[in-house]
């Protein structure tokens, strides 16, 4: 299997159409290095976002344009002329750890990412759970209660990657004690900078890390309480889950009761960032069957 990183195309932050006609040209580039050794049979799609299992349209994109006016699975059917499958990334990645990862011998967990996006890829009776029209494990626009918002808001508000870096830079608006402040005046910083900070030891890091992972637990810990769920894997950025990993064990072993929470393992999901890629290859093979 190939894998290789792709920057979005100033455009294709812009508008739907540029970043389908980025998606099949780099498929395409793909497929053409690839097709001596291996032609390809099917292709899998994962998205940060929602997929609509019934229509096959992307209805909700992470910090990018829709493309629910746009039929690219068609589009890429007709490109290469194999069957192709969409699928959201915390599916895709849940797929992935089932047959090659954390989650081999667990037929009823979660699987949650926590990146551009937040979303869930819940797994009952060893099968994925996908919902009526495939939107299930929405886990971003569940509400929680935030402490200093004072209001329900929408998980992916507080817990995203995104909200994670503008939560930080309001509290450094307080305290300037943080190695972050340096880079802030350097001309910002990112997630990735905060999560190699909370490994050196910063405080303030490693606190914006903690409470996400408090906000996150407000939520899980309802659906262990529903789901009566065997494991929850943190999967999204590899390094920042050791942080977001202890802090949602531990805040859910408060808020989950008891003998729901004691069935139930908080781990660190095994794959790294191609999770979701070897998922999406995995179920577009899997739908041929």
């Amino acid at each position: 299997m190939a894998f290789r990183r792709e920057p979005y195309s100033e455009e294709a932050r812009k508008t739907g159409r540029a970043l389908a006609n980025q998606i099949l040209s780099v498929s395409r580039q793909m497929a053409e290095e690839q097709a001596a050794t291996a032609p390809v049979s099917a292709v899998g799609v994962a998205f940060p976002g929602l997929v609509n299992q019934a229509t096959h349209r992307v209805i909700e994109l992470a910090r990018l344009p829709g493309l629910a006016e746009i039929d690219l699975r068609r589009e890429i059917m007709h490109t290469f002329g194999v069957p192709t499958h969409f699928e959201n990334n915390a599916n895709a990645a849940a797929f992935a750890e089932m047959a090659v990862g954390a989650a081999r011998d667990f037929n009823d967990w979660l699987y949650l990412h926590i990146g551009a996006n937040v979303s869930a890829g819940l797994v009952l009776n060893g099968r994925l759970h996908r919902g009526k029209s495939g939107l299930a494990g929405a886990i971003g626009n569940m509400n929680v209660y935030a402490e200093h918002p004072g209001s329900l808001i929408p998980l992916q508000s507080m817990a995203s990657a995104e909200s994670v870096v503008r939560r930080t830079r309001e509290r450094l608006q307080k305290d300037r004690t943080s190695s972050l402040s340096k880079l802030g005046a350097m001309g910002g910083f990112t997630y990735e900078d905060i999560i190699t900070q909370a490994h050196a030891g910063d405080d303030l890091a490693k606190m914006m890390l903690n409470r996400t992972g408090s906000y996150i637990a407000m939520a899980i810990a309802d659906v262990i309480n529903l789901l009566n769920l065997a494991m929850v894997a943190i999967g999204g950025a590899p390094a920042a889950r050791p942080f977001l990993t202890a802090s949602i064990a531990d805040a859910v072993r408060e808020r989950a009761f008891t003998a729901a929470v004691s069935d139930c393992r908080v781990v660190a999901a095994e794959l790294e960032v191609e999770a979701s890629v070897i998922g999406a290859a995995l179920l577009a093979a899997d739908a041929q069957k």
